[in-house]
């Protein structure tokens, strides 16, 4: 069906069975595809090296400022969410760049670089307003479900 949208994860087990699969509704399932976006590395999807976003390769990185990084993963998110979720219009990416301190279970507490992406436009469909937010963990790449 044109309307219908799938809930992630996708139960193969229960398709291949054709039992009906979960939905959702279009505004969840464009967040679903952005989260999708913001956390596969370019090259992951075999069928297209392109998809994705380059928040992957400053995982590591303690050197470059967090104003490059800011504006190199605002640029890539950007193209990536015009090339890829055509159900927006007129999209915005802003990001935040901070630090917060984690619990961890061996070392008690580590402090982990926190990406904030908010992600606005407007939904093609109907031409109302869309907000998106997610965080991201730096070092190694982690991601807090909001």
């Amino acid at each position: 069906m044109k309307n219908q949208f799938y809930k992630l994860p996708l139960s193969l087990a229960g398709i291949m069975q054709k039992k009906d699969h979960r939905t959702c509704t279009l505004e969840q399932s464009i967040a679903q595809h952005l989260h999708l976006i913001i956390t596969t590395a370019f090259g992951e999807l075999p069928v297209d090296e392109n998809y994705g976003c380059c928040i992957w390769e400053f995982d590591f990185d303690n050197i470059t400022s967090s104003h490059k990084i800011k504006e190199y993963i605002r640029e890539s998110l950007s193209e990536a969410i015009v090339r890829y979720e055509r159900r927006l219009d007129n999209v915005r990416v802003e990001l935040e760049i901070g630090q917060e301190e984690q619990a961890s279970p061996k070392s008690g507490f580590r402090v982990k670089k926190k990406i904030t992406i908010t992600i606005t436009g407007w939904l093609h469909a109907t031409n109302e307003k869309f907000i998106y937010e997610d965080s991201i963990f730096t070092g190694p790449l982690s991601y807090q479900l909001i």
